[in-house]
Order: C-alpha cells, then structure tokens, then sequence
C-alpha cells in the first residue's frame, strides 16, 4: 500500500455531513445523524482508496460501527458490464452470506452509475492479517480454508451462476483470453534472461502452446461457484484471540469458476514447496469435508484434487499479468518459482491433454 489518491472523479466526502448523506441515501441512517468523525488512517492500494474513520452518532441513530472504512475504487477497475465488481458483490451477494465470513457492509452506493463506494465495519481492533510476506500458520491457514468452504458451497453449481450472478466462460473466451497473455510471452521470458532455468523456459512454452485444456475446463458448469479471485491469505482478517473463524475482504475480483481456483491460488502461488507440501493435501481434504458437511454432494476428493491440480496449471499465468501491468520483480518473481515448483512436483504435464481423468494423488 502507498499514499492516498484525493482526486478521483466520485471521492466520497468523508465527513460528518458528508458520510451522513451518504448513509441516508443508502437506507442505514433513517434518522440521527453523525455529528462527528475521526480519520485515522488513509490508503491506496492497487485498486482502491481507503479511509479509515471513527464517529460519533447523534440522539435517534440506530445502532451502527463507531469504526468504519469507507472505500471507493480506482476508475481504472471499473468493469463496464457491471459497474464496479466488489459494489455488486455487496449488494447482490453479501446478503446470503453471513458474518463471518464477510465483513458487516454498513451502507452501499444504491446506484452503480454514480458515485461508487462502501462503507464497512473497520475490524482492525479484533483482527489482523499477517504481514506480507510471512506465510500463515498451520491454524490460520485451516481457517482461511474453512471460510472458502463456506462460500464456495452457497453457490455450488447454483441454477443463478450465469443467469443473474456473474458470467460464464465458453470455450471461445477463454482461448481468447489466454492466447492474450500468452502473446506477452516472449517478452516476459527475455527479461528473465537466464535467471531463468531452460527447463522451466522450455515448460512455459508447453503450457502456452497446450491445447489449454485446464483452462477449458470451466466450460463445463460441474463445479462451478462464486470464487473469491484473490484469496492469498494476506486477503483474510484473523481474529487477534486466536478463536473464530476469519473474514474474506477485498471482492474487487470475484468471478465464476471452479472452488479449486481459490484454493491453487491460495497454496501453491504462494507458499514455498516446504510449507505447501506439508499442508497441502490435508487442507484440501479438510475443504472436502467442509463441503460435503455443507451439502454438496457428488463431487468426490479425487475430482478435487484433479481440478485443483488444473488450477496449479494456471497460476502460471499470474506473474506473466503482473509483469505486463510492470510491475518490478519482487512482485511476481516469487509466486512464478513457485507455481513453477507445484507444477512439477504435482506432475501437471499431463493436465495439458485432454484425456486427462481423474484419479487418487500418489501417496508422499
């Protein structure tokens, strides 16, 4: 996170007044009013403002936080289809979800043509995420798991997916979209130079000119959710006690596809090969049975497994996306070893077919 942008075209006005206007308009404040308010901290992150705040209500409010983050979006993640991805999250999804594992929404810009912001309970005084990039603990890192279990199972192959939540891919579209990163390439692997193994320069052209059938795969509609798009577990709000499960935040990228995706994403974009060999299948098998607890049936722990492998395929894409945004090495240099390492030690070189079916992974 950097400093603070102030001049986007919709900046809510983070005032008593202001903040008051805003949560009547939203329907959270149908009388009193906030007579006070504190900033105490601002930030920018990639894709969005952020300002922290405390009020203080007047005579006749409802029970609302005394600690909140307003939050508005960077013009430029706009998605034009849909107005701002994370306002629809809210005010489209959140309310069949619980909390945990979604933070409390306070208020929600009513329209996705205007201006575009949130306003959400400010949890830092009870949770906290670690600090980038220190790896999770064995605990937080069940519980992370535990809160995409949840989520993913409210929209489990739900008639809605595609039909008023989301879109679904076809087989045209997601060619098109990683032949479009995949024509950024050549260029990726030449800055590398020769930082870059052969073996591993030699593996990313197989991937890239595949048949792509990991990809393809979420053309078909077994298996699909609401998937969270950003999962790292620097995403989830931990409770500072140690006791209760965490909160999902930043919904900026939430799409459909497979529930593994969150979970590749997740274990092997980030973690090292010694933590994510370690705890890798025992929290997909504790995912699994979160589900079937949940309800889903017919989806057995070796389908899982395979799909997640699919997805270990395409994290490789990621650094590729960063590094074509520009940004420095630090940022994506360490999650493509370690895609690159999950992929060979999960033996994905033959997902690149179709033929590939399911089956129990090998005993380590």
């Amino acid at each position: 996170m950097s400093g603070f942008l102030e001049s986007t075209t919709h900046t809510p006005n983070v005032t008593p007044r202001g903040l008051t206007a805003m949560l009547r308009e939203a329907g959270a404040l149908s009388q009193g009013a906030v007579t006070s308010l504190e900033i105490t901290q601002r930030l920018q992150t990639t894709v969005s403002n952020l300002c922290f705040a405390t009020l203080t209500y007047g005579p006749g409010a409802p029970r609302l936080p005394d600690n909140v983050v307003v939050k508005w979006p960077l013009e430029s993640t706009a998605a034009p289809d849909k107005g701002v991805p994370e306002l629809a999250f809210y005010r489209e999804l959140a309310p069949d979800l619980s909390s945990p594992p979604i933070v409390r929404c306070v208020a929600v810009a009513p329209s996705l043509n205007g201006p575009r912001w949130l306003v959400l309970e400010d949890l830092r005084g009870t949770h906290t995420n670690p600090p980038w990039p220190d790896p999770p603990s064995r605990s937080e890192a069940e519980g992370a798991v535990s809160v995409l279990a949840q989520i993913h199972a409210r929209w489990w192959e739900a008639p809605t997916l595609g039909a008023g939540v989301g879109t679904l891919h076809t087989r045209a579209s997601l060619r098109a979209m990683v032949d479009g990163i995949a024509s950024n390439l050549p260029g990726f692997l030449e800055s590398l130079g020769d930082t870059l193994a052969p073996r591993d320069h030699r593996l990313l052209e197989a991937v890239f000119g595949s048949s792509l059938a990991p990809w393809l795969r979420i053309a078909d509609s077994r298996a699909l959710t609401v998937t969270h798009g950003d999962a790292h577990t620097w995403n989830f709000l931990f409770p500072r006690s140690g006791a209760g499960l965490p909160y999902l935040v930043d919904w900026q990228l939430w799409h459909i596809d497979l529930g593994a995706r969150d979970l590749a994403f997740m274990i092997a974009l980030h973690w090292g090969p010694a933590l994510r060999r370690d705890l890798e299948r025992p929290l997909l098998q504790l995912y699994h049975g979160r589900l079937v607890t949940a309800g889903v049936s017919d989806y057995s722990f070796e389908e899982l497994w395979l799909d997640y492998r699919r997805c270990v395929v395409r994290n490789l894409t990621f650094p590729i996306i960063l590094w074509r945004r520009g940004l420095p090495a630090e940022a994506w240099r360490h999650r493509l070893d370690c895609a690159i390492a999950a992929y060979r030690d999960l033996d994905c070189d033959e997902l690149l077919s179709d033929a590939c079916r399911a089956e129990p992974p090998n005993a380590r």
